[in-house]
């Protein structure tokens, strides 16, 4: 399937961080530290017995920036979220041993997907371990969410962050679309007959929630009223035609309420406006500049430009409103700035730009460089 995902799949419940007692627990891992061995605390120091890493992504070792030199830069690669080093940030003791001794769940991303991210935490829906990871930023703290309620998760490849810390999860293989606290508590779900949600993207300041469902070829627009999600707008079918779609899978909302889709199989995003009139469209199959090969993630920055993440040529593309190409970054490889098979892609409100690496179980994040004035 193009999300990746198995028609049916069942996944193992993880345990979840304490909510209570977090800080006496955190002030007694350390005191572990200090009553073990010399030879142990060695062993822990060099595994992480020490100062937590400020940030969730491991920096990049060398400076790697878009256009190259002598061109000015517009965008630099920062780092990259791994297995390990998400749990160092979100840890005490960063130290996969300690860790062990005091029962702390081990983070494993499979096949990132889906991301969301804002001020205070950074999501990501893995297809690969049934799972949505949350890191939330100030408390330090590291959830998996591998069930709701007494439901496994089958395959959550959609994910949208709402208004008030909550998220809103797409579960392809389940067919339904959760809407969550960041602890996994539920706070409902859309009620619609979905065949494959793929994408979700939430438009807060007209709240409206947008699911792209690939398996019905259509973009559903959803508002919220009597304590549930409406159906508003559907839009689509399959076709080829302009306005309809061919296995479409992400969706993203512009300042202005425009929406772009990644209609993935037609090799092209189509625009459209707040209220779902088509605006056109850009994109044709082929290998040159500005060509798709299988469009996944789509995203906007704040100036408008938009970003599209083609899992084939491991590139994500750069383009303006109209569809002019301007930039790519990223290429296939395992390095620390390259990409494999990368499929969601996520601008947060300082244009940074996180990409599910999936091929290489990592997110990458890199910094869209605005234009001195």
């Amino acid at each position: 399937m193009l999300d990746g995902c198995p028609v049916a799949r069942s996944a193992v419940a993880h345990p979840a961080s304490d909510d209570h007692g977090a800080p006496a627990r955190r002030a007694g891992w350390h005191g572990i530290c200090r009553l073990l061995p010399v030879g142990m605390v060695s062993l822990l120091v060099v595994g992480g017995c020490g100062p937590r890493d400020p940030r969730p992504w491991q920096p990049a070792s060398r400076t790697v920036v878009w256009p190259a030199p002598p061109a000015p830069p517009r965008v630099r690669y920062e780092g990259s979220i791994t297995s390990g080093q998400a749990l160092r940030f979100a840890s005490t003791t960063g130290s996969r041993l300690l860790d062990l001794l005091v029962g702390r769940p081990r983070m494993h991303l499979g096949a990132p997907h889906g991301l969301a991210a804002s001020a205070t935490l950074i999501a990501v829906a893995d297809s690969g371990t049934g799972a949505v990871h949350v890191l939330e930023l100030a408390k330090r703290r590291y959830r998996v969410l591998a069930s709701v309620g007494d439901v496994p998760l089958g395959c959550p490849v959609g994910l949208a962050a709402g208004g008030q810390g909550d998220l809103f999860v797409a579960d392809a293989a389940l067919a339904r679309v959760f809407h969550l606290a960041t602890t996994g508590q539920l706070l409902g779900e859309v009620r619609e007959k979905f065949i494959r949600p793929t994408g979700v993207v939430y438009d807060a300041p007209r709240q409206r929630l947008h699911i792209v469902d690939s398996g019905a070829h259509a973009l559903l627009t959803f508002r919220h009223e009597q304590g549930g999600w409406t159906l508003a707008r559907r839009l689509g079918g399959r076709g080829e035609e302009e306005g309809l779609f061919n296995f479409p899978t992400h969706a993203a909302v512009d300042r202005d309420g425009s929406l772009y889709v990644a209609d993935s199989l037609n090799h092209r995003i189509q625009r459209f406006d707040a209220e779902g009139r088509l605006l056109g469209s850009f994109g044709q199959a082929g290998d040159g500049t500005g060509d798709f090969a299988k469009a996944k993630g789509v995203a906007v920055d704040s100036e408008g430009h938009v970003y599209v993440a083609d899992s084939l040529y491991d590139v994500v593309q750069i383009f303006d409103r109209d569809g002019r190409f301007l930039l790519s970054f990223g290429g296939s490889g395992r390095e620390h700035e390259s990409l494999w098979l990368p499929t969601g892609i996520f601008i947060d409100e300082e244009d940074r730009i996180y990409v599910a690496d999936t091929g290489n179980a990592r997110v990458q994040v890199y910094q869209y460089l605005r234009e001195s004035r």
